[in-house]
């Protein structure tokens, strides 16, 4: 491109929250299908760490997007919840299902090409400067004008760093390895059982491990992982942070997985700070850029959730000629996925700093015992499972 090649909008990030966004605009506004642009650094399918854990939640944002996702998955109905001794579980029918990202986002960028949206891969951002009168991209590829710039483009957005914002505080992690099994001899395999285990809390992890049943290439294997929130940056008890690695590895042991026979991958993840900065004029960010879930680390649901406010703010935007997007973060905030964010991001402050194990401890003894109606209730509240019907 000899010349800055014009859009009205720009996403830059190809995965579920611009993938999403790019749907939610276009079905707000039809117009805007030529309009728009989505660039993507990698080319699909690309690979991402992840649990691979699409939610009831998840379900809901595709097909209020009217969107069918058909890749190999595997249906989960039971979840097991552990701290240290104690255990409790939920079952729902179709709780979660587990599946591999890449073939996930694949399929989702698939069905935003049918719709006819444009989405260039293996073009990376490389500088952004916002104007008076609209945005400027440089890329690997070309120059490129918009009057909004989406960053979708995860916990390292490079979008957040361009516009100065803090690139610290709020970063997660995790490790994770996938190992195979065999079904015949797994529980979680034969029960349809994810495991989130919240022991490693004790050692100073401010997260869980999972156990996840999956497919890869038809074959059966365990998705395995831990997540450490780090929401508590200075811990306010005796104990530190806790090892990653090495709690890993040594839950594995515990589980007679073969530690030197899986590759172990890491990936960060930005959790939800209420009192975070989400835009500058003419530029929002959505999903991982401008943070998920800290409790869980869920992110592909509401990833695809942020496309509906983004859709709002962006169509009154176009209607009044206002680009400063001084409502976002409020609109985030009160949003159903907003308020969800916040009750996850509030449990994950008390029970992820450990400050009365003991405390927590016999909240798990007495959800051992609480009648499944209570279990359901609590877990649909924070969005872990569906609301009575």
């Amino acid at each position: 491109m000899t010349q800055a090649e014009r859009r009205k909008i720009i996403i830059v990030g190809g995965g579920p929250a611009g993938l999403a966004a790019a749907l939610h605009l276009t079905r707000r506004m039809p117009w805007l299908v030529d309009e728009l642009l989505i660039i993507e650094a990698a080319a699909y399918p690309r690979q991402k760490v992840c649990g691979g854990g699409v939610t009831f939640h998840g379900e809901e944002q595709l097909r209020d997007l009217n969107i069918e996702i058909n890749v190999p998955a595997f249906p989960v109905h039971k979840m097991i919840f552990r701290l240290g001794s104690h255990a409790f579980s939920a079952t729902c029918a179709d709780a979660m299902r587990i599946i591999q990202r890449e073939e996930f986002d694949a399929a989702l960028a698939k069905a935003v090409a049918d719709r006819g949206l444009h989405c260039r891969t293996g073009e990376r951002l490389i500088d952004l400067v916002v104007h008076e009168d609209g945005v400027t991209l440089v890329t690997s590829r070309g120059t490129y004008s918009a009057d909004i710039v989406i960053g979708a483009d995860g916990a390292n957005s490079v979008v957040r760093r361009k516009l100065n914002l803090p690139t610290t505080a709020g970063i997660a992690r995790l490790l994770r390895a996938m190992t195979p099994v065999d079904q015949a001899q797994s529980t979680a395999w034969q029960e349809h059982t994810a495991i989130f285990d919240f022991s490693c809390i004790l050692q100073g992890v401010q997260g869980y491990v999972w156990d996840f049943p999956c497919y890869v290439g038809g074959q059966s294997f365990m998705n395995r992982g831990i997540f450490d929130s780090r929401i508590e940056p200075q811990p306010r008890t005796s104990k530190q942070h806790g090892a990653l690695k090495q709690a890993f590895t040594a839950g594995l042991h515990e589980r007679n997985v073969d530690i030197d026979s899986f590759q172990l991958e890491g990936h960060p993840v930005r959790w939800f700070n209420p009192r975070a900065e989400f835009a500058r004029p003419r530029v929002l960010l959505t999903g991982d850029a401008a943070g998920v879930d800290p409790l869980f680390a869920e992110g592909i649901s509401y990833a695809m959730e942020y496309g509906a406010v983004i859709a709002d703010v962006v169509d009154e935007a176009f209607a009044h000629r206002d680009f400063s997007f001084r409502s976002y973060r409020e609109r985030l905030l009160q949003h159903r996925m907003g308020r969800s964010l916040k009750r996850r991001t509030a449990v994950a402050r008390h029970l992820y700093r450990h400050q009365w194990p003991q405390f927590w401890s016999t909240l798990w003894q007495l959800a051992a015992i609480s009648p499944a109606v209570v279990k359901h209730a609590v877990g649909s509240s924070l969005d872990v499972l569906p609301a009575f019907r």
